[in-house]
């Protein structure tokens, strides 16, 4: 009898473990509710992630949010790496990265990527047929021979590029552009010209000021790339002998009065940083909340050993 009873007891020992486990798991579910809705939730906005690193960084959460990142085709359909993740991405984890997008890639934007060569740039054309958008601004490995394969490759099937950024690769031709052409869509689809004052391949840009927008954009008298014609740094509008021209803290670069009035300045020698150098800004941490933020210039910072206020003389 103390055998039956053992072997009985053997027998049911994996029902009982069974429904352990499952009261268990309703116990967790019912002390954790709040963690699987945040799940839930952090599923729908993973979708709306502006770039490759907050997309890393969800992954990081959780084994079961990693997973749900690894699997789903459609979040890999747009690839955007900006620094600081720019100088870490090679040839090799730029291939990792878009492979997850089973060929569905549509939009790639690499920022200064500057270990990103044509032969890698070219494995992901010729594995993703359905890309539309190629912007590479500052990467300066790409040569325009191997951007132009990758857009006659993708050309190819009646497929058109529709967005093509390359201002920062550099060795652009006339000729360079006048192949391009014959592949994009439409003019505006890329983002240099040849500039009409130095008859270089140049990013132009569009001036604001409601003079030069009077009649054809070709005929603008500040029609010209940012070596030809002074520009204010900020809004890019033109500055002519009519505009007051102000100093900006990052050396070199100018601003139109509009643009200065509203950035905020260094509180020694009131000169503002423009805001793509906004991050060599020294902050100052106050106490009280409502006052506005207050910085120090680099040149004011590291004038060490002497009186801040005399910082106004110093030059980099």
């Amino acid at each position: 009898k103390k055998r039956e009873i053992k072997d009985t007891f053997r027998n049911r020992q994996p029902l009982i473990n069974m429904r352990t486990e499952e009261k268990e798991d309703e116990e967790e579910e019912e002390q954790w509710p709040s963690s699987r809705s945040a799940h839930e939730v952090l599923l729908i906005v993973l979708p709306y992630l502006h770039s490759l690193f907050e997309l890393l960084s969800m992954t990081g959460v959780s084994r079961s949010l990693r997973d749900a990142i690894r699997d789903e085709t459609a979040l890999w359909t747009k690839i955007v790496v900006e620094p600081s993740l720019s100088s870490r991405l090679t040839d090799d984890i730029l291939w990792d990265i878009t492979s997850k997008s089973a060929g569905k890639l549509n939009t790639l934007i690499l920022r200064q990527c500057l270990r990103i060569t044509d032969k890698g740039l070219r494995r992901v054309v010729d594995a993703n047929p359905l890309i539309r958008k190629i912007i590479v601004p500052g990467c300066t490995e790409l040569t325009p021979e191997g951007i132009i394969g990758c857009v006659e490759s993708l050309s190819k099937n009646n497929h058109n590029v529709e967005t093509l950024h390359i201002n920062g690769v550099h060795r652009f031709t006339k000729d360079h552009l006048s192949a391009l052409s014959t592949h994009l869509p439409h003019e505006g689809a890329i983002d240099v010209e040849v500039c009409p004052k130095c008859d270089l391949v140049k990013m132009i840009p569009s001036c604001s000021r409601a003079s030069c927008n009077r009649g054809r954009r070709q005929e603008r008298k500040c029609r010209g790339c940012w070596f030809c014609v002074p520009r204010c740094t900020e809004c890019a509008v033109c500055l002519g002998s009519d505009t007051e021209i102000q100093e900006a803290a990052c050396g070199g670069d100018s601003l139109c009065l509009e643009c200065w009035l509203v950035l905020p300045k260094c509180r020694f020698c009131n000169k503002p940083y423009c805001t793509s150098h906004s991050s060599l800004r020294h902050d100052i941490a106050t106490n009280d909340s409502s006052s506005p933020p207050m910085f120090e210039c680099q040149a004011c910072h590291y004038r060490a050993g002497t009186n801040p206020y005399d910082a106004f003389d110093y030059q980099i």
